[in-house]
């Protein structure tokens, strides 16, 4: 449904703006006032005078890798989302628009030039038609986008409509500083700060992964002499068990060198909408095949699940991961269940946020304070030689990529639950 239908209080006509326009010049940062009020009444007034169903900012993040969500109105639920990231990597024509182009005006916006790249995951999904983005500037440079975005029949943008999406993105823009002003730091430099320590871990990734790459070569020769060893005729039963055992090994390392090097790469990602509970069903199977007959699996999710923005197979391999450390803690057997909901969190501007939860609880050996101090530095392992030291780290980097977080709570013999936050994109399907 269009916000057009709900409103009708956005005419169109050059009165109106003028109005809207009034009210925006009137929004001020003051002493008392909170970052997330401020943006939902410019959210409500610019959903009106442009009649769309949508509204959200988004800034700059990463070195102007990415665009992180920082509030999105829907207007007729009332219902707001935050945190999803836009990659440029991943979106790069849309990213140049914005360096290009006052406003991004897309009248059908999955066959536009500049926006069709964000049509099967983002817009179709969503059912938006048409486009209206302005980006944010501050200092003379891009900080960000403001995003007006219409479901139902496409429509065509005025160039009236065009000017106020201008005057909103501005509107912002000064907004936002006043706020900076008065507070040291928001909640989009708290992520900053986490992406740099991803950054620093990556780099070391990178550099592993250069001698893995190398290393892995070694190993496939020594595996494939080991193999020809086994072939031998009247090979003595003993020495195809010690050939065994080199061969078990080198698999192993196989393994391991194939996990740094993953570990080492930002490559682009195919992101969506994606509805957690289905992506947990069709996971389901497979969990129950990795954890055999002695651990019982449970998934359960609880009451309407909003939908989240990231790509499904990073999402597979963050659950896969997730189990795996879950059996491994559990070797004589347990429970483990995987539960999903939607969860109001404290937010890093002391607010509250509506976060999809993803709680993996094991009834394992469980953590000392140690181990769960160092479970997301790389290379940090509790296994011995069964373990790489980097699955935790991979779910902490697949999650904040997509703009969330992650958090242990274990103690030694009560087990352990990891719990992941997803921001929202969407309310769920109906």
């Amino acid at each position: 449904m269009g916000a057009e239908s709900q409103q009708g209080e956005g005419d169109g006509s050059p009165a109106s703006f003028e109005a809207a326009r009034m009210q925006l010049a009137k929004l001020h940062a003051g002493p008392g006032s909170r970052l997330r009020d401020l943006w939902l009444q410019l959210a409500e007034i610019a959903a009106r005078a442009l009649e769309v169903e949508r509204v959200g900012v988004w800034i700059l993040v990463d070195d102007d890798r990415a665009l992180r969500c920082r509030y999105l109105l829907q207007f007729s639920s009332q219902q707001v989302f935050q945190g999803a990231v836009l990659r440029a990597q991943d979106f790069p024509s849309y990213f140049q628009a914005l360096q290009q182009h006052r406003t991004v005006a897309a009248d059908h916006a999955p066959s536009s030039s500049t926006t069709s790249e964000l049509g099967p995951s983002y817009l179709e999904p969503l059912g938006i038609t048409s486009l209206l983005d302005a980006p944010i500037y501050v200092g003379g440079k891009v900080a960000g986008v403001v995003c007006h975005e219409h479901i139902g029949a496409p429509r065509t943008w005025s160039p009236a409509e065009n000017d106020f999406a201008a005057a909103v993105a501005d509107t912002i823009a000064r907004v936002y500083g006043e706020y900076e002003h008065r507070h040291a730091e928001t909640a989009v430099e708290s992520y900053q700060r986490h992406l740099m320590e991803l950054h620093r871990m990556e780099a070391l990734g990178r550099m592993a992964a250069g001698v893995a790459h190398d290393f892995r070569g070694i190993v496939s020769i020594a595996l494939g002499f080991t193999e020809l060893i086994r072939r031998v005729p009247n090979l003595a039963p003993q020495a195809d068990h010690y050939a065994q055992r080199v061969v078990d090994a080198l698999q192993r390392g196989q393994s391991l060198t194939q996990e740094i090097m993953s570990f080492g790469k930002d490559d682009p990602i195919s992101p969506r909408v994606l509805d957690v509970g289905a992506a947990l069903s069709k996971c389901s199977h497979m969990f129950r095949v990795l954890l055999g007959n002695s651990i019982r699996l449970r998934v359960r999710g609880s009451g309407s699940v909003s939908r989240v923005f990231m790509d499904a197979s990073q999402f597979e391999r963050m659950m896969l991961n997730l189990v795996l450390n879950a059996r491994d803690a559990m070797p004589s057997g347990g429970g483990l269940d995987i539960d999903y909901e939607d969860s109001v969190v404290g937010d890093e501007d002391d607010e509250s946020a509506t976060y999809v939860a993803v709680y993996v609880k094991d009834t394992g050996i469980g953590m000392d304070e140690t181990t769960r101090m160092n479970a997301f530095k790389p290379f940090f392992t509790t296994k011995g030689d069964r373990g790489t030291g980097l699955g935790l780290v991979i779910v902490d980097q697949i999650v904040s990529r997509a703009g969330g977080r992650v958090k242990i709570d274990s103690e030694v013999g009560k087990g352990t639950t990891l719990q992941i936050y997803l921001p929202r994109i969407a309310a769920a399907v109906r």
